[in-house]
């Protein structure tokens, strides 16, 4: 049989795992960007490298067709999906995506309209234009969110209690927007839960339902921790899921990973966001350690064109708890990095997210461009990780240039879990 080509199209946090899994079949690798193979040492884990940019479209269609590409893979990328599903439709290679689940990943406004008629809540939206008309102005009962619809990572995000900040935030939104469609809805005050899922041959199967315990910074309300809440596990019922059985199969989803993202306010979820991918945070490894189901390798088969084992759905796994650890990062140049090597070799973390070096300089955005680094935490109960949690908080720091550490150092909330 002839040996399949496989293309990664950009490098996300899956990469190096979706290398190896790909290697252990058999499968030529092969890693494009415009990044060298010193900066992104994923280049070195493949058989092969192109130094091809992934937004140059003509040019990476004309090597796959060159290089015989039999398929194409990207994780959790946005933009690397939108190129890796036209590549596939003009060359004719298994992409996972529907056209009608694709879009609605990638528009929240379509996304709810779509929950809305399967009987799903969503937040009271406002339509505005950029005319700001009065009549409109005057229907919204603050404080409301103001967002792009078609961003993601919070960019462009923010939360306003008044008309002047508003405006404001409708402008700083439409500089993260590409469609120039704004989103302004009912703020609602609660926990934000992800629902994760995998659809199996249309069938939608519950993998997990993870909730955000909120740390402020600057009066901001940003993620600070993630974990299995059973208080909102239980809200996942058989009716709310039969909902979602209903919105995918209306967006014509037949394979692949997704998770609904809510706020649960009173019991009640209310959906905002759709994401039919690997998650960006490597949700997908501690369901992998703790349950024994690996999503990344059932996307790889997926983008293999390979179908995906009733097996692989057998829970097994550790079963230990875990705690998700976002350690954000005060603005400025990072002069010295201390600690961080050392989490990399605990068997009981893994590093998510870790992409500052010595040198590099963090922005002043809320959003997750200023998260320093990520950690998941394994134990046998919550109160072993805050301990853990407390020890990380000692030993790893980012420091400026007057010694300063740049790390905000957060624990969780025992009793909140």
């Amino acid at each position: 049989m002839k040996r399949k080509k496989l293309l990664f199209l950009g490098i996300d946090n899956t990469v190096s795992d979706a290398i190896e899994y790909a290697k252990s079949k058999n499968v030529h690798t092969i890693v494009t960007d415009f990044y060298s193979p010193e900066i992104k040492k994923e280049k070195k884990m493949a058989d092969e490298y192109w130094m091809i940019d992934v937004a140059d479209f003509e040019a990476l269609k004309k090597r796959c067709i060159e290089e015989g590409i039999t398929n194409i893979y990207v994780g959790s990328n946005e933009f690397c999906l939108d190129q890796c599903k036209r590549l596939c439709k003009e060359l004719g290679l298994p992409f996972y995506a529907s056209d009608e689940g694709w879009i609605a990943s990638r528009d929240k406004e379509i996304y709810k309209e779509k929950c809305r008629k399967v009987g799903l809540l969503t937040p009271r939206q406002y339509y505005l234009d950029k005319n700001f008309s009065g009549k409109d102005l005057e229907k919204i009962q603050y404080p409301v969110v103001v967002k792009p619809s078609d961003s993601n990572a919070r960019k462009g995000l923010s939360i306003v209690s008044n008309q002047e900040e508003l405006l404001k935030a409708y402008e700083k939104a439409l500089e993260h927007s590409k469609n120039k469609r704004i989103i302004v809805e009912e703020y609602i005050d609660g926990n934000e839960v992800f629902i994760g899922c995998y659809v199996h041959n249309k069938k939608l199967l519950l993998l997990y339902a993870t909730a955000n315990q909120f740390i402020m910074i600057d009066g901001q309300k940003r993620f600070g921790f993630n974990s299995n809440f059973s208080r909102f596990t239980k809200l996942v019922d058989e009716q709310l899921l039969s909902k979602y059985q209903k919105l995918v199969s209306d967006l014509k989803c037949e394979n692949g990973v997704c998770m609904f993202q809510c706020i649960s306010r009173n019991n009640l979820m209310y959906n905002v966001e759709f994401g039919y991918r690997l998650d960006g945070l490597r949700i997908w490894d501690r369901v992998a350690r703790t349950q024994g189901i690996n999503q990344l390798k059932m996307m790889v088969d997926l983008a293999l064109g390979e179908s995906v084992s009733e097996d692989a759905f057998i829970a097994g796994g550790t079963r230990e708890k875990h705690v998700c650890y976002l350690m954000w990062t005060l603005p400025g140049k990072i002069a010295k990095i201390v600690g961080r090597d050392e989490l990399y070799s605990r068997d009981d973390i893994s590093v998510l997210i870790d992409h500052f070096n010595e040198g590099d300089t963090v922005l002043n955005v809320s959003d997750l461009r200023s998260v320093g680094i990520i950690v998941g935490v394994f134990g046998k109960s919550y109160k072993e990780i805050t301990e853990k949690i407390i020890d990380i908080n000692k030993n790893v720091h980012f420091y400026d240039e007057n010694m300063n550490d740049m790390l905000i150092h957060r624990t969780p909330d025992i009793e909140d879990w």
